[in-house]
């Protein structure tokens, strides 16, 4: 066992009973946690912080929470995102649980907008291709940053609203492109939660709603 490992035992330990295996990586003053390859948390003198950004982060301070308040470690770790959480939160390992998941998605959130930020083409995200630009063409969304303010919802509607068929499965093609990934990695679950808010923005418009196939 490693120093690190050593070190880290209890904290990952306590993680993986609620989230899975975690792993730890030192980064001198402390160490940093890490699940299937995102780093979620810090862990220092025994004492487990939570990255958290924007309206997570002001939840978490609202809840009692504490920032780490430092600028930075090694020059390039900005660890004022990270806060100790208060007994009120931890304590209960369902809402433990939720809030060291919402913090991993919002780090692999955060990850694939940089990386769809790097591209200037529609054509360039996962599953889409010119023909998809050509299609998104056709309800004036031209560009990539117009695609990603509207979202894969919005841009869905657009082409039901202008009677352009488009089957359930360009909606996951642009859902999936959105998050960086193959479509065919999108869950069930990511699938059924996309699908409800899809069918109350159709609704919203008038239109029919879809059934999950």
């Amino acid at each position: 066992m490693t120093k690190t490992e050593k070190d880290t035992l209890a904290i990952r330990a306590t993680l993986r009973e609620l989230i899975g295996e975690v792993t730890a990586k030192s980064l001198f003053a402390s160490y940093g946690l890490f699940r299937e390859g995102t780093m979620f948390g810090l862990y220092q003198h025994g004492v487990f912080y939570l990255r958290a950004e924007d309206e997570f982060a002001e939840y978490l301070e609202s809840q009692g929470a504490a920032s780490y308040l430092s600028n930075e470690i090694s020059g390039k770790l900005n660890i004022s995102n990270y806060y100790r959480l208060p007994l009120s939160l931890t304590s209960d390992k369902i809402i433990y649980k939720s809030l060291i998941e919402r913090s991993i998605q919002q780090v692999k959130d955060q990850k694939n907008a940089e990386l769809i930020a790097k591209k200037s083409r529609i054509k360039e995200l996962p599953n889409l291709s010119i023909k998809y630009e050509r299609l998104l063409a056709k309800v004036d969304i031209h560009d990539l940053d117009l695609f990603r303010t509207l979202g894969a919802i919005n841009t869905y509607v657009r082409l039901k609203k202008k009677g352009i068929t488009a089957e359930l499965g360009i909606f996951w093609d642009l859902t999936a492109a959105l998050q960086n990934k193959n479509v065919n990695l999108l869950t069930i679950k990511e699938k059924e939660t996309a699908l409800n808010n899809l069918n109350i923005a159709l609704s919203n418009a008038g239109l029919r709603s879809i059934k999950l196939t």
